[in-house]
């Protein structure tokens, strides 16, 4: 364990240069090809004999056919119930949990004995990167039964070691109110939930008469929305509650895969020792320019679990410039997922690009009109707000450079979730 005033909580894997990072990353998928070939993994196999590669040759990274979760739950469509993708099958796992099905039907994770200790370790980071240490007590509101942190977040807590305090969503304002009481009397050091549960806790709080900023004041709270990456929403929420905020994303799919930004907020940092990351362009595969706009392809190793080039569809920007904290690696900026963009005249536009827009102007609730509503010729949108309906359209006019048409509505009609937020209508 290291020293309490230690940055990092591994200190050596955590300011690797970068060229020793590449050097891991390369090993890493070598011994990955290498794995492959020798594992009964038809999916795979099959898939990259298709696109020309076989076992005597590594491909450069790039040249690797992307694999989204839709290919999986198609292989295990042909081959159920479990497919011909899994390094780690139900007789191996040591863990086993689901997805949210946040973006579809919720995909089951198998995770084996050589999953755990890269989990624990990825994850002791994020605690520490929160600035909780030893004998601190921190809670969060993540889901429990099958969802895949719950069924590991004990590992990572007592490897600190750091009181866990696990209260589930506030599935109501009763139990939001239930929440803030116990930690009324436990105090705990650290929060982590979504910028949707943090709303209900707010309501609950007014609605019982309970301070919550003297709950939070001075506290480090893990804040799960793509919006708090930016500094004018993330000092508005910081200011209004007394907390400091560390933003966080992840990906269920990888062992331990939860991330944080630091102190400085200059992007989420990724576990570059045995995770790389890239931003590519979907349609060819290709790595992008740092600080271009594509989706996120993660390569794990050193796993028992095998994801090569996982396409999470999620819409980033990355940098390998140096962060201010000294941690080494790549960084990302999470912007949304590629089923929530609105296509308006060939520009994608995604909810935080309103978000954002909206930030200076009260930051009202907004929800895209569904999908199939769109024309592609004007942003359709639903706000939050009282005869303001002309005053957002000019705004997001000008700010998107698209036509928008605005629906005003009530405040607080708009549908809140439990868990993660969600800003396009079904």
């Amino acid at each position: 364990m290291p020293d309490a005033n230690s940055p990092f909580w591994n200190p050596q894997a955590q300011t690797l240069s970068n060229e020793e990072l590449a050097r891991l990353t390369l090993a890493g998928v070598e011994r990955e090809w290498e794995r492959l070939w020798s594992l009964p993994l038809g999916f795979y196999q099959e898939r990259y004999r298709a696109a020309g590669l076989g076992p005597d040759s590594v491909p450069d990274l790039d040249d690797i056919p992307l694999t989204t979760k839709n290919d999986l739950r198609a292989n295990e469509a042909e081959h159920p119930p479990f497919g011909t993708h899994r390094a780690v099958g139900l007789r191996d796992a040591v863990r086993i949990g689901g997805s949210t099905g946040t973006s579809g039907k919720p995909v089951i994770l198998m995770f084996g004995p050589g999953d755990l200790e890269p989990s624990i370790e990825h994850q002791c980071r994020v605690l520490w990167r929160y600035g909780v240490r030893p004998g601190d007590k921190f809670t969060h509101s993540w889901p429990q039964g099958f969802y895949m942190s719950s069924t590991s977040t004990a590992l990572w807590f007592t490897r600190v070691p750091i009181l866990e305090i696990p209260v589930g969503p506030p599935l109501t304002v009763t139990m939001a109110a239930d929440h803030l009481r116990l930690w009324q009397l436990l105090r705990p050091e650290g929060f982590q939930m979504t910028s949707s549960q943090l709303a209900t806790y707010d309501e609950a709080a007014e609605r019982e008469g309970i301070d919550l900023r003297e709950i939070f004041e001075g506290k480090a709270i893990g804040l799960l929305d793509a919006l708090f990456q930016h500094e004018g929403p993330r000092r508005r929420v910081e200011a209004q509650y007394g907390f400091s905020m560390r933003n966080m994303a992840g990906c269920g799919e990888i062992p331990g895969f939860g991330v944080t930004d630091c102190e400085f907020h200059t992007g989420l940092h990724v576990p570059s020792d045995q995770v790389a990351l890239q931003v590519v362009d979907p349609a060819t595969g290709k790595q992008l320019p740092e600080g271009e706009r594509g989706h996120m392809v993660v390569t794990a190793h050193g796993f028992d679990t095998f994801l090569p080039r996982y396409d999470v569809e999620d819409i980033c920007t990355m940098t390998t410039e140096p962060c201010p904290c000294g941690e080494t690696g790549v960084r990302y900026l999470l912007l949304g997922r590629d089923a929530d963009t609105v296509t308006i005249d060939g520009r994608g536009i995604l909810p935080i690009d309103v978000q954002l827009a909206l930030d200076d102007h009260g930051a009202p609730e907004i929800q895209f009109v569904a999908q199939s509503e769109q024309d592609g010729s004007t942003l359709k949108l639903r706000i939050e707000g009282e005869k303001r309906q002309g005053e957002y359209t000019s705004i997001l006019t000008e700010a998107l450079g698209v036509p928008v048409a605005v629906e005003e509505v009530a405040v607080n009609s708009l549908p809140r979730s439990s868990f993660k937020p969600r800003r396009i209508s079904a």
